[in-house]
């Protein structure tokens, strides 16, 4: 006869919810370098349900076209920079896409630098949102060779294929560097990997952490001490 168990019953319940809590939290970057060049990272994906901290206002987003030259690869590259309702910080968001006119082979790569490397430590992929094609391994490059901060979203298996630019149908996925800034600047830079024979296209530019500029730090400044002022008042009427 089969008893009944509680301790089991706590423990299996347990076990249900690291397993849950391990799948909604982020995944922080390899960063353990000794003499390697690079780290990678897998990354399985989320979503604003298992990660409430992501929903947010976008703040900016540009589309970037590129073309490989003479390898017939074309297409654009969504840059957003979304703003944390919760914590009012920043999240960089990008989204490739190739022409369905193109006839050289996909996109497999997108390699971002200066970014600056004390904010490339959690990365990951939208599984809700547009896109079909998930980068499944970040890779962090060395701050010893690469100190402005350098990371590569390896599109390996398969390929950003053509898809339709106007309907948004095809493409990546939406990937994204989860940050503590509170300010953005167009300083960092990209470029992609395309085709068979992994050709380099040309760099571009996209948005990035940036320290707040004196005035709004000033004025920021005092706001907070205005309030304070205004509170210690109240509390002597």
């Amino acid at each position: 006869m089969n008893h009944f168990n509680p301790s089991l019953v706590v423990a299996a319940v347990g076990s249900a919810l690291m397993a849950l809590a391990a799948t909604a939290h982020a995944v922080p970057l390899n960063n353990a370098f000794a003499a390697q060049p690079f780290l990678d990272t897998s990354l399985s994906g989320t979503t604003s349900a298992a990660r409430p901290e992501l929903a947010g206002t976008v703040v900016a987003d540009t589309q970037q076209a590129f073309t490989f030259t003479g390898l017939g690869i074309s297409g654009t590259v969504q840059n957003r920079v979304v703003r944390e309702d919760i914590s009012g910080t920043l999240d960089f968001y990008w989204r490739v896409q190739v022409d369905p006119r193109s006839t050289g082979g996909g996109v497999s790569a997108f390699r971002l630098g200066d970014f600056g490397y004390a904010y490339l430590t959690d990365a990951d992929w939208r599984i809700d949102g547009f896109g079909t094609v998930a980068p499944f391994v970040a890779r962090l490059f060395n701050p010893a060779s690469q100190p402005g901060g350098a990371i590569n979203f390896l599109f390996t298996d398969p390929a950003v294929g053509p898809g339709n630019l106007e309907t948004g149908d095809g493409g990546s996925r939406y990937f994204f560097l989860h940050t503590d800034a509170t300010a953005f600047a167009m300083t960092a830079t990209y470029d992609l990997l395309g085709g068979p024979d992994q050709t380099l296209s040309g760099g571009f530019t996209t948005y990035a952490p940036a320290v707040p500029e004196p005035a709004s730090a000033l004025l920021m400044a005092f706001g907070l001490t205005a309030v304070g002022w205004a509170l210690r008042r109240r509390s002597r009427a």
